[in-house]
């Protein structure tokens, strides 16, 4: 396995041991998180960077990483559910894993027939959205337990930045079926 699969798959790993941090009630334990969050998303521009430096892209990579990223994603997302101090409204986290298990159909589909759908650019900003937005929301969290007179509209942020996530989440997702439309239409028949 080479040096950008290996990150990718430490990224899976973070991303495990950051839910079961966000799962613990005692804010060190969120402090943890937050910092395994950070160095996930790291690794994920890192492995990358790696992967184009030393010209070993694989079919692996290219199927691992975007699975990493919404093991990352969504583990907090759905761990943060819970967390009664943040505003996330779980029909957002709903619509993000809905559709990222359909685009996942739609990726399986297109590796039945021996085609690798790469990331395309929407699916690139989603990422990347969803990642800055996860982000805050755990620096919300640590701030909302850490500091006595922490501003209130910072409990009301997550909503909006969810909105905002299942919005780029479905806007991804119309390009991807576009994308494949074909593919998938084909295979009805």
């Amino acid at each position: 396995m080479n040096l950008a699969n290996q990150l990718t798959m430490a990224r899976i790993l973070m991303a495990l041991a950051m839910v079961l941090a966000l799962m613990h009630a005692n804010t060190g334990w969120h402090i943890a998180a937050l910092g395994l969050y950070a160095a996930a998303l790291v690794t994920d521009w890192v492995d990358g960077y790696v992967a184009r430096l030393t010209n070993t892209i694989s079919t692996f990579g290219k199927i691992a990483d975007p699975i990493a990223d919404k093991i990352l994603v969504l583990g907090a997302l759905i761990a943060l559910i819970e967390k009664r101090a943040l505003d996330i409204p779980p029909w957002g986290v709903f619509l993000i894993v809905a559709r990222d298990l359909l685009i996942g159909g739609v990726r399986t589909l297109a590796a039945v027939q021996g085609k690798v759908m790469a990331a395309e650019k929407w699916g690139k900003w989603k990422m990347g959205v969803q990642s800055g937005a996860v982000l805050l929301m755990l620096a919300i969290l640590v701030v909302i337990e850490n500091v006595a007179d922490a501003p209130a509209w910072l409990e009301r942020l997550p909503y909006p930045l969810t909105v905002l996530c299942v919005l780029l989440t479905w806007i991804s997702a119309y390009f991807y079926y576009r994308q494949s439309r074909r593919m998938i239409e084909n295979s009805w028949g």
